[in-house]
């Protein structure tokens, strides 16, 4: 598995954000993507998942995040929305990021989140934000262990120590 940095644009994402358990994230995604259709939104993008937390660190169903998708535009009545209803909608500034494609499923998750931040820690990068990963599209027979994400760790160099 390749680490590597990329920059990500300014990009506008649709959300919602869960106290809850990973395992209900199809029918996040789900909803997320009606909400879109809801609203008269385009996404523009993959779905994702970002972490607040440290995934050992809370119990199954007390994991912190917030499932998403960019979107092309949000306004309301001609101005900027920063809701509808439960859909947030937020601008997200263009930044750096290390990724790695994670393929299969989530048991062995932290490994690749380990892999990016041994190669941040040993590369001269500070990590700045939550762990992202982006729900790549795959076939409804596709087996679990041919499943790919991509996992991205925001960060800024700060040079070699």
């Amino acid at each position: 598995m390749d680490v590597i940095e990329k920059k990500i644009e300014d990009q506008k994402v649709a959300y919602v954000p869960h106290v809850d358990s990973f395992s209900k994230l199809p029918e996040f995604i789900e909803e997320v993507a009606n909400l879109i259709r809801e609203n008269n939104l385009e996404a523009v993008g993959f779905p994702y998942g970002s972490y607040d937390n440290d995934l050992e660190e809370h119990a199954e169903n007390d994991q912190i995040f917030e499932v998403g998708m960019p979107i092309k535009d949000f306004f309301n009545d001609g101005k900027p929305a920063g809701r509808m209803g439960k859909l947030g909608l937020k601008e997200v500034t263009g930044h750096t990021v290390l990724s790695a494609i994670h393929r299969g499923s989530h048991k062995n998750f932290n490994v690749t989140v380990r892999k990016i931040v041994d190669y941040a820690l040993d590369n001269g990068y500070d990590i700045v934000g939550p762990i992202t990963e982006i729900y790549l599209p795959a076939g409804e027979d596709t087996p679990v262990e041919d499943v790919k994400s991509e996992v991205q760790l925001p960060v800024i160099f700060m040079g070699k120590r």
